[in-house]
């Protein structure tokens, strides 16, 4: 009988044991703060977007990731987003990196030509690049000087042929670095409507053309019809000439 006791006090003591012991678990976890996951806000593709493409707001969409999952190359703000192009394709869910990014004017001259315009390249001499202070995205004149015969002889004429053209680049930059700047180009590209670019391209091929440089604000155009001789030195002139010979 007295071993019977005992082994009831041992399991009454076993199941205290246990009993405290989950209690005990109980309580801490009650009483213990959960873990606070921190989230950061990145920017991912709302679709697959091709390379080169041009990201607008809607390509966009916000995802919350904990922090250790955050790019560090991830862009966190919108706007340093919008507008660019990237260099290579984005999976739709994928974050937007900047090293995946680039500006226009980074990417090969097809993606710097305007919408409806054409890259038309002229050789250039100093004089005609206006002393190489001409920049790429600077907006000039082009005027051209050619000879042409009439029954009074070969005369010669100076006319603006096209008005408020973009640069878009000088020989093969189209930006100008400051090691580059003092360097004169070969060529000059500018951007022409299809009309303008013939011509361009006849001014080139058979007169003499020079470029005038804009103010960066002015957008107007004007109607120059070209001059002559006689509009640089009158009859007077010329008659005064005749008789001193």
């Amino acid at each position: 009988m007295e071993s019977v006791n005992k082994k009831v006090i041992f399991l009454a003591l076993i199941m205290a044991l246990v009993t405290s012991f989950l209690v005990y678990t109980y309580v801490k976890k009650a009483t213990t703060k959960p873990e606070t996951v921190e989230y950061t806000k990145v920017y991912v593709a709302a679709k697959t977007m091709p390379a080169k493409y041009k990201v607008q707001e809607d390509d966009l969409k916000e995802a919350k990731v904990t922090r250790e999952l955050v790019n560090v190359s991830a862009v966190l703000n919108k706007a340093d987003i919008i507008g660019k192009r990237i260099k290579d394709r984005i999976i739709e869910g994928e974050q937007i990196l900047r090293d995946r990014l680039v500006e226009d004017k980074m990417l090969n001259l097809a993606y710097n030509v305007p919408d409806g315009k054409r890259a038309v390249s002229i050789a250039v001499t100093e004089e005609i690049q206006v002393a190489n202070l001409i920049k790429p995205d600077d907006m000039v004149d082009v005027v051209a000087s050619f000879e042409f015969d009439k029954d009074e002889g070969t005369i010669k004429v100076t006319r603006t042929i096209v008005q408020n053209v973009q640069i878009l680049a000088l020989g093969q930059e189209m930006t100008v670095s400051e090691e580059k700047k003092e360097e004169l180009p070969k060529t000059v590209t500018l951007a022409v409507s299809p009309s303008d670019a013939e011509k361009v391209i006849y001014a080139a091929e058979f007169g003499r053309i020079r470029l005038a440089l804009r103010n960066a604000e002015d957008k107007r155009q004007s109607n120059p019809e070209g001059v002559i001789k006689k509009d640089i030195m009158p009859n007077k002139a010329l008659m005064q000439g005749a008789a001193k010979q």
